[in-house]
């Protein structure tokens, strides 16, 4: 009987961490986690037998990850966030010559999903339907490209996490331009560097995700969500999410990208559909997602997958997934609520909820058969840390809120 490579899972504070510690725990893989956070969710999970907390989010703090990694015993690194790739992949080699395994495709190759520009360009190179969107690089170009998408139009940063070597040059968030005179300033304060943000028509409906892992350019195995809930309320990750059928024309879309870029991993393609027309496809996420309690609980356990290929094993999913598994992860609910007594962003263009409706969101009936993401009564403790997790977020949350409503009176 062949022994289960070591497993470090890094970003334990996520939620996508403590699926995937969940789920290969349960397939017989020693797991260890790795957050710079000092009580991370994942880490809390039964199927957790080591945790080591990163120094810094740095080259020099991953470094120190790495001596403690080697002599740890780990085999396969899971880095499960943008700057953990990032930092994975400024010293890749390194990692190699201590014979661990990085979870993670090369920069020229995340950089293809991580930078939406150049996401967006090879999807309406393949014809896949995006917003109308413009990459304008002047100021007299951006005025043009808003006028010719149309008012209200939106700006969004080329990348969540830009590293400059030193350090990273956070996305500030979408800004909605109502009008012409607003625009400078939302520009301004999206330009990361030499990284000039997007200009793209404001589209709402439903968010849809396709995902899947893939070996060097081809998919191995599929899901699909639709999201009931978002975090924000304005469009982001989904807080309540719902199983559904994979429609053919999004696996296509999703085949056809991917093989384009030749993917090497977990990807997750959000689509947004009003309803009426071919869904937008609106951006990658070149990693595990937020949701993936829902894909593992419905059958499709990518962690699993993904290991056995980086381990070189084949993958022979269990086909299909069930479709109606209906998951609320509670504490994106919470914050959700507090979005929503926040109120809508500046000029954000669509009905915004009251307060009235987030409570009764959060406290009414939810759909029929709707699991917590994080509770598991066979591996109860993670509950307990979310809460003790997110009274920390609650403090950073409110003190941003009191920031931005000092800088607002000056």
């Amino acid at each position: 009987m062949s022994v289960q490579p070591t497993v470090l899972v890094l970003d334990g504070h996520t939620i996508q961490a403590l699926a995937c510690v969940r789920s290969l725990g349960r397939a017989g893989y020693p797991v260890m986690v790795a957050s710079h956070r000092r009580r991370p969710l994942a880490a809390a999970s039964k199927y957790c037998v080591r945790r080591w907390r990163v120094p810094a989010q740095t080259v020099e703090g991953f470094a120190q990850l790495r001596a403690w990694a080697a002599g740890a015993g780990v085999d396969i690194i899971l880095p499960l966030t943008e700057r953990s790739c990032l930092l994975c992949n400024a010293e890749r080699a390194a990692w190699t010559d201590r014979s661990i395994t990085v979870g993670c495709g090369p920069n020229d190759m995340l950089l293809q999903a991580f930078d939406k520009a150049r996401t967006l360009r090879r999807a309406e190179q393949c014809g896949i339907r995006i917003p109308t969107t413009r990459f304008p690089t002047t100021p007299e170009g951006f005025r043009l490209a808003a006028q010719e998408v149309g008012l209200p139009c939106v700006v969004k940063a080329r990348y969540s996490n830009v590293w400059d070597g030193n350090t990273f040059r956070v996305d500030p968030g979408v800004a909605y331009v109502t009008q012409l005179d607003e625009l400078d300033g939302a520009v301004a304060a999206r330009c990361q560097g030499p990284y000039q943000p997007l200009i793209q028509r404001f589209v709402s409906g439903r968010g849809r995700g396709v995902f899947t892992v893939c070996d060097r350019g081809r998919p191995l195995s599929w899901f699909a969500h639709e999201r009931l809930r978002d975090v924000r309320p304005s469009g982001s990750g989904s807080c309540l999410r719902r199983s559904v059928p994979l429609e053919p024309t999004l696996r296509h879309a999703a085949e056809q990208l991917l093989g384009e870029l030749e993917w090497h991993g977990p990807a997750m393609l959000e689509f947004l559909d009003d309803g009426h027309h071919t869904p937008w496809l609106m951006e990658i996420n070149g990693r595990f997602w937020g949701s993936l309690h829902l894909a593992v609980a419905a059958g499709a356990d990518f962690p699993v997958h993904w290991v056995r290929v980086l381990s070189g094993l084949p993958v022979t999913p269990k086909e299909p997934y069930r479709c109606g598994v209906t998951a609320r992860w509670l504490w994106g609910d919470v914050k959700r609520l507090l979005y929503i007594a926040r109120g809508a962003p500046i000029g954000y263009p669509r009905a915004y909820p009251r307060l009235r409706e987030g409570l009764r969101e959060f406290f009414g009936l939810q759909p029929p058969g709707t699991r917590i993401e994080t509770w598991d009564p066979h591996d109860p403790w993670p509950l307990a840390a979310e809460v003790v997790q997110g009274i920390t977020e609650l403090f950073r949350f409110g003190t941003h809120a009191r920031n931005s409503q000092m800088s607002k009176a000056t």
